[in-house]
């Protein structure tokens, strides 16, 4: 019994004890292992609480995110809805201003024609003017004078001739009928000789000679006030000389009245005088330059519309001319 008792015993502190031992570490472990469970459920419904706010921020973010992206939309329909309507205002308005630009255009045109018909009719008026003036001048003068007189005289001569061939008897008939120059001698009763009828003639020749000189004259006199910039003392002297059909400077004289008047601003009349040149004399030496001064003229003027139309037809009518580099550079600026 002892030895049974004593083997109890040995089983008992070598089996039990151990037992008790391992028994007693596993409950500390099983309450470590529920603690860290319950650690582990705490971080899942803490994880879950965090989630569940995470879903609410998201769900929110979501909601801001939409009607942020909504207003943006409608912003930007809203902006190009007004850039439309912008655009389509800027289209009308460049419509109108396209339209007031052609009317405008027109207008200048208008204008542009009006002002070249005006400048023809008063060069024409001039024209008539200088004629009617020379006819006045020619009138003036004792071999123009004369012609009529002369008329006057033959038709006398031809009446008396017809009382003659009336009065006469058929013997007579066969006399000579003395010269004109007789004849205008007998009902006049002058003492002169019939060899002295042709003198008027003569002296009107004398004259336009006489005449030529102080026009020549005139013609250095106005080029000296020029070259001196006396431009209002010059024109007059050109004019005389221009209105003098007997020397041959009429056209030059004419030339230089529109350099006066453009050297003096008056660019209107300065175009009268070089359009009566381009009309009355178009294959003159001077006719490129007036051309070429007319359009520098209308520039001046601000008419460059006019002044491109002047200069393409100097390069079209006189190519060949040293105008026309001037010219074309010119039609080049505008």
């Amino acid at each position: 019994m002892r030895i049974v008792n004593k083997k109890i015993e040995d089983m008992k502190s070598s089996t039990v004890d151990p037992l008790q031992k391992r028994q007693a570490a596993a409950t500390g472990q099983m309450e470590q292992l529920e603690k860290e469970i319950l650690e582990l459920k705490n971080q899942l419904e803490d994880t879950a609480h965090l989630n569940q706010r995470l879903k609410e921020q998201n769900k929110d973010l979501q909601e801001s995110i939409s009607n942020v992206a909504q207003e943006e939309a409608s912003k930007r329909e809203e902006a190009l809805s007004r850039l439309e309507e912008l655009q389509r205002e800027k289209e009308a308005q460049l419509a109108d201003l396209n339209n007031k630009l052609n009317a405008q255009q027109e207008s200048v045109k208008a204008i542009q024609e009006a002002r070249l018909k005006d400048a023809e009719r008063k060069a024409k008026e001039a024209a008539l003017n200088a004629e009617l003036a020379k006819k006045k001048t020619q009138s003036i003068k004792p071999g123009a004078s004369s012609a009529p007189t002369d008329n006057k005289t033959s038709a006398h001569i031809q009446s008396e001739k017809k009382k003659t061939k009336a009065a006469s008897t058929p013997g007579q008939e066969t006399t000579k009928t003395p010269p004109v120059s007789e004849a205008a001698a007998a009902p006049e009763k002058s003492p002169q000789p019939a060899q002295e009828a042709p003198t008027p003639a003569v002296s009107s020749a004398t004259t336009v000679k006489a005449e030529s000189k102080p026009a020549d004259s005139n013609f250095k006199k106005a080029q000296k006030l020029y070259e001196k910039n006396s431009y209002a003392e010059a024109l007059p002297l050109f004019e005389q000389v221009a209105a003098d059909s007997s020397t041959g400077e009429g056209v030059d004289a004419r030339y230089m009245m529109g350099e006066c008047l453009f050297n003096q601003k008056e660019y209107d009349k300065a175009i009268m005088q070089y359009q009566k040149i381009i009309s009355q004399n178009s294959e003159h030496t001077k006719a490129p330059a007036a051309m070429l001064k007319q359009g520098m003229a209308f520039e001046k003027l601000a008419d460059k519309e006019t002044a491109k139309v002047i200069y393409k037809k100097l390069l079209k009518k006189h190519a060949n001319a040293p105008e026309a580099a001037k010219a074309q550079e010119n039609l080049g600026k505008l």
